[in-house]
């Protein structure tokens, strides 16, 4: 049987140590790999190369693998090759969060010199841990010894990063001989400023916007967020004393507190019923649960929370015209006078689109002359007569073809007992009786979704 071709990406890796101690360059790598793959009919679609990038830095430093992954997310790879086990991963913990990723989206990767290394035997398995448990241990003992480099450095003074890495106000001086963090008099104006304009208006907001109007277009909420909470502003580095500082300990306490103060946090107790089971009618949007607290009795001064839902990408992102705010009060009495009614139309749905399921397609071929058309597809791919996409989508069909030809998967009858027997009993008195938690949960059980109309308006329900 003909089978369909894998589009492959070849990634390759070597640390500037690697490669000038023992020569492991990328292109013998890359060679190597490109053989590999036209020995067992893959078609390379993409070179990902990481240079001078050793299995210490951390996931997110390693740019190639994050284009990689893009790649695998917009369906351009079937498999990943790369020469060895190390080359890809030597630490546990990376190793499985991008896992997680290609298992989503159905990649898998193969060592093409470790053929017993996989993820798709018991042994291979165990090979794999055992390998990456290794790396692992080289990983956390060259840590341990960078580490207390770094330590003996920070006691001296030394700098430990470079001038990329450095915060703002801050640059690399030479001081009695040796590289330090000293204050950049091109910003010091600025990082000053900044302070002072913070703990006067106590607003990060309007911090912000006063930074970006008179000094930095660009200046963001994350250099506000670093600005108020590293500590090399007040002249420390992991509790020692490191650099010049900007603010002194106490000023850098009232700060803190300051800080603290612009964090909104929502009242305890608010429960959203119908969390992630609205969409926005205008961009399809999941609502997130909002809410308000008021008065409701002015002499007592008691109180009482008020749950709403809105569109986020409306209300924060700005990217959605629906500004409107649904009531959670309003969608449950509309669901407890309406259950019935709801119930019965989504029946009276779910039947309709049974009938036109039952519509086949009628069956023109044999599994055989499939088969043939396939390998066809094959031939003129393989001789470059026609592209990817054309390929694949007609290969993909000739499966789905021949699959309908075998595979008769008889669709699952939707178990309605339990909605049923709610019905016939007194389910108000029920749900009446339960508490919040309870009737979060009620719901969630008895609804998939809630379709609303462009008026905010339950459109229609969908039953689980």
């Amino acid at each position: 049987m003909s089978e369909k071709i894998k589009r492959c990406a070849i990634y390759i890796r070597v640390s500037t140590s690697e490669q000038m101690m023992h020569g492991k360059s990328l292109e013998a790598q890359r060679d190597y790999l490109a053989c590999y793959a036209k020995d067992h009919g893959m078609i390379p679609v993409g070179v990902y190369a990481d240079e001078g990038k050793t299995a210490r830095k951390e996931l997110k430093k390693r740019k190639a693998i994050h284009a990689l992954l893009e790649d695998v997310k917009a369906g351009k790879i079937d498999v990943i090759l790369f020469w060895r086990l190390d080359r890809w991963f030597r630490n546990m913990s990376d190793f499985y969060m991008v896992q997680d990723i290609l298992d989503e989206y159905g990649v898998y990767w193969i060592s093409a010199s470790e053929p017993g290394i996989t993820m798709e035997t018991r042994d291979g398995r165990l090979q794999l841990n055992v390998v990456l448990s290794i790396g692992q241990n080289e990983v956390d003992t060259t840590s341990e010894r960078i580490k207390f480099v770094n330590e003996a450095s920070i006691r001296q003074g030394k700098v430990i990063f470079g001038d990329s890495n450095m915060p703002r106000g801050y640059k690399v001086g030479i001081v009695d001989g040796k590289k330090c963090m000293v204050k950049d008099p091109n910003q010091e104006e600025m990082v000053n400023a900044f302070y002072d304009y913070f703990e006067k208006h106590q607003s990060k907001q309007g911090t912000l916007k006063y930074m970006q109007r008179n000094y930095d277009p660009t200046f963001s909420y994350s250099v506000l967020r670093t600005m108020l909470s590293s500590e090399f502003y007040k002249g420390t580095y992991r509790g020692i004393p490191y650099c010049p500082a900007y603010v002194s300990e106490e000023r850098w306490a009232r700060l803190q507190q300051i800080s603290k103060k612009n964090i909104k946090h929502s009242p305890s107790g608010r429960i959203y019923y119908f969390s992630g089971m609205i969409r926005c009618p205008v961009c399809s949007q999941l609502l997130a649960g909002t809410g308000c607290r008021s008065v409701i009795n002015r002499k007592t001064g008691e109180k009482r929370d008020y749950c709403y839902y809105r569109c986020n990408r409306a209300m924060i992102d700005r990217i959605c015209t629906n500004r409107h705010r649904l009531s959670q009060n309003l969608i449950e009495s509309y669901l407890l006078d309406n259950l019935e009614q709801e119930f019965d139309a989504h029946k009276i749905r779910v039947e309709e689109i049974k009938k036109k399921k039952k519509k086949e397609r009628p069956q023109t071929r044999t599994e055989k002359q499939i088969d043939k058309e396939m390998d066809r597809l094959n031939i003129l791919f393989q001789k470059g007569r026609i592209n990817w996409d054309y390929y694949s989508a007609e290969y993909d069909s000739l499966e789905e073809e021949k699959r309908q030809l075998t595979v008769t998967v008889p669709e699952p009858e939707q178990d309605y007992s339990f909605i049923e027997e709610l019905l016939r009993q007194d389910f108000r008195s029920i749900y009446s009786s339960l508490t919040p938690e309870n009737r979060r949960a009620f719901w969630h059980n008895t609804i998939r979704q809630i379709h609303l109309t462009p008026e905010y308006t339950v459109d229609h329900v969908d039953f689980i």
